[in-house]
């Protein structure tokens, strides 16, 4: 077997962020009394995919995300009399309580275990990230998990893969294989770092020129199809 080194992404690989997002969205709006809309998802999925893409360019930081993004929101939707920070903190409540595995990614990490070691990779806040993990009781699928928070920088950033893989023991490239949804987050950091990725894309997006992933699959099956083979 060629890869017994895992690094697997979190949030959109194996737990479902989009919906845990979603739901506290529509959680913190309930809290306002205020009816949810269909309208409501697509601005944020716009806006909020938009933020983020700035911040894995480094174009602003983690703390102006988090600061501007629900005020902004808002007021994309006309909620002038709903304050920001307040819903931001509603959302961040809701969402480190409830999340969502995708079908089949407790089995998935189930049978990854039995093939090598497993290291989380996961861009968040760590009280966050923590909280969620409790609930889903996704520690005991890998042997450590490294928050971007904690290392300072964001995937792909080379801080970030440096501070990886110097803490995991007994590293070696060559067996080693990235796995995760994002192009931009996930597979250039693996380019970045001279790492063979698989790029989980379930639902045919489009790639991107200069971000070449070495596989490209759609399903857990066919990852560890691949791993197995």
């Amino acid at each position: 077997m060629k890869y017994d080194i895992f690094l697997v992404d979190v949030d959109d690989t194996i737990l479902d962020f989009h919906t845990s997002a979603i739901r506290a969205i529509q959680a913190a709006f309930a809290d306002y009394g205020v009816e949810w809309k269909d309208e409501y998802e697509s601005t944020f999925t716009t806006f909020n995919n938009s933020l983020w893409a700035q911040l894995e360019r480094k174009e602003i930081t983690r703390e102006y995300l988090h600061e501007t993004r629900f005020p902004r929101y808002l007021a994309l939707l006309g909620f002038d009399d709903i304050s920001g920070k307040e819903f931001n903190e509603k959302f961040l409540a809701h969402l480190s309580t409830h999340p969502i595995y995708f079908d089949g990614a407790q089995e998935f990490l189930t049978e990854l275990n039995k093939l090598g070691r497993v290291y989380f990779v996961t861009n968040g806040t760590l009280w966050i990230q923590r909280s969620r993990f409790d609930v889903a009781n996704l520690w005991g699928y890998a042997l450590d998990t490294f928050v971007s928070e904690v290392a300072g920088a964001d995937k792909p950033a080379k801080q970030y893969t440096d501070y990886v893989l110097a803490r995991i023991p007994d590293f070696c490239k060559e067996k080693a294989v990235w796995i995760g949804d994002s192009l931009t987050a996930d597979i250039q950091a693996a380019v970045n770092a001279g790492i063979d990725s698989i790029w989980l894309n379930p639902k045919n997006k489009q790639g991107r020129d200069g971000v070449k992933p070495t596989y490209v699959v759609d399903s857990y099956a066919k990852i560890l199809r691949i791993l197995t083979n």
